[in-house]
């Protein structure tokens, strides 16, 4: 019983470590010191558990393939810390389901996990905001810009970052409680028992003064829209939008002009409707055009951080040394499109259920876009992982 205790008690550091990055714990390029000193462990599970399914054979040889890749073709350009850190993550992903099979984590407790953790975004969300109300210090603080104090970045490094990681613990909390309850979620249904849980989830994405956070908000709520339904959705939106409009938000109106820009597919207009959410589409659109199938480097790489090496040439403004937003394009790019196959086709047998469009959605935005070293897209394989274990145990 005690060994479950400690497994469980793992498994909700794990939770938490991926969720979060406290400002204190930050390093170079916004890299989370905490969670990289906890992943260190991970090698000490899979020792433990000895055991290998198809998940993990698929990571195994993902790591093989951007390790050998750049050794064979590029040499010179071999960046071990590059690709350990990305094998540390595939190694702290397959502890994750080492320790979710051998414990005895239950849904409740995974469903309060996610609770406790929206609850705390909205609690650090509310003391910053008080704090800038006041002209206090601000605690937690992190690139956090003077000219607009209201956008602010709660237990992450940033708002956009707190914003899609709320909104996928919200998804993930409905999913595990439709689990639980053996029916379809509905918002009115599960009002009473559920109503902090939503307070709290909808005042951090209306206030947090981030376009994506806005994005990620109609992810959530596109689950409930049927048409006994959609009245109430609307008078939700409404209610959102009365509010943020007298709080003078521009963040919405931005939202909604740069998704217009976005489905025209050209770069000049993204930029032109916001030029700081553009560096979160551009770069992918652009990089991906490197892609030349036709060529040995278009199957097997370019080298490590060929990409990142590149990144401060091709757009106005960026730093040399940046990590580049461009998604797993990158991996195509640095590693081969072989290496890139291998990664989407395992991200996809994690993440999507073919009854659950929502899956795709937050593939494309959390998987997709995302880059490969990114606690984000790790955060959302660990999640999607736990769901999957839970809706095919049986209760």
């Amino acid at each position: 019983m005690k060994q479950y205790n400690y497994i469980n008690i793992f498994l909700i550091i794990i939770l938490i470590a991926m969720a979060t990055s406290p400002a204190f714990a930050l390093g170079e390029n916004n890299r989370n010191l905490l969670l990289i000193g906890f992943m260190f462990l991970s090698p000490l599970i899979l020792l433990r558990y000895l055991e290998f399914g198809m998940k993990d054979l698929q990571l195994v040889l993902f790591v093989i393939t951007i390790i050998l890749c750049p050794l064979i073709f590029h040499p010179d350009t071999m960046r071990w810390s590059t690709v350990l850190f990305t094998a540390m993550f595939c190694v702290t992903f397959m502890a994750h389901g080492r320790l979710l099979y051998h414990g005895s984590f239950t849904p409740e407790s995974y469903r309060n996990v996610l609770k406790y953790l929206i609850y705390a975004f909205t609690i650090v969300l509310l003391v910053q905001q008080l704090c800038v109300l006041n002209d206090w210090a601000i605690p937690n603080l992190s690139n956090y810009d003077s000219k607009n104090p209201w956008k602010l970045n709660s237990l992450t490094s940033e708002p956009s970052n707190s914003a899609r990681i709320v909104g996928l613990l919200m998804y993930c909390y409905i999913v595990i409680q439709e689990r639980i309850r053996g029916e379809k979620y509905s918002p009115l249904s599960n009002s009473f028992t559920d109503k902090w849980v939503w307070l709290c989830f909808i005042w951090t994405m209306a206030t947090m003064m981030s376009g994506t956070a806005f994005l990620f908000l109609a992810l959530v709520l596109v689950r409930f829209v049927r048409l006994r339904t959609l009245l109430p959705l609307c008078l939700i939106i409404l209610a959102i939008t009365f509010i943020v409009q007298h709080m003078e938000v521009a963040a919405i109106n931005r939202t909604y002009k740069f998704a217009k820009a976005v489905l025209t597919l050209n770069e000049h207009t993204i930029v032109a409707a916001d030029h700081s959410a553009s560096f979160r589409i551009v770069p992918f659109m652009r990089f991906t055009k490197m892609l030349d199938l036709t060529t040995l480097n278009g199957w097997f790489g370019n080298g490590v951080d060929f990409v990142q090496s590149r990144y401060h040439t091709m757009f106005v403004g960026v730093k040399q040394g940046a990590i580049p937003p461009s998604g797993l394009i990158s991996i195509a790019i640095d590693y081969g499109f072989l290496a890139f196959i291998q990664f989407v086709w395992f991200s996809i047998s994690v993440c999507i259920d073919k009854k659950d469009i929502q899956s795709y959605f937050f593939w494309s935005f959390m998987i997709l876009l995302i880059s490969i070293n990114s606690q984000l897209l790790w955060l959302t394989l660990i999640l999607f992982q736990t769901n999957k274990h839970f809706k095919q145990q049986v209760l």
